[in-house]
């Protein structure tokens, strides 16, 4: 099955202050890890229902809330959290090495 993935507004922003901060440690860094979530996002779109609930589903009754991990070439996990409705992935967060499972009010539907 096919699925389209949007990524939802704290996505974003959490993808985007993930590459801020590489982008000042490392360009070539910066780069690698955007390669790597771009490819986990076609495994996505491929095969989303395959991957397993996350922590956070027993907070979320509305939504069968999943992840998928990702690593970068120095080995740091990465974690994208999201459900599915339909042929539809929503991406909800992307947590970094060492970020704690979501609270409640950070999982935001929309």
């Amino acid at each position: 099955m096919s699925f389209a993935v949007h990524e939802l507004p704290r996505a974003k922003e959490d993808k985007r202050q993930i590459v801020e901060w590489l982008l000042e440690r490392s360009r070539p860094g910066a780069a690698a890890w955007l390669t790597a979530y771009d490819d986990v996002v076609e495994r996505l779109e491929q095969n989303a229902d395959s991957y397993g609930e996350a922590l956070e589903n027993a907070d979320c009754p509305l939504v069968d809330v999943r992840q998928t991990l990702f690593k970068t070439r120095r080995g740091r996990v990465y974690r994208i959290v999201f459900f599915i409705e339909r042929t539809e992935v929503y991406v909800l967060r992307v947590r970094g090495p060492g970020q704690p499972p979501l609270k409640p009010d950070e999982i935001d539907l929309k």
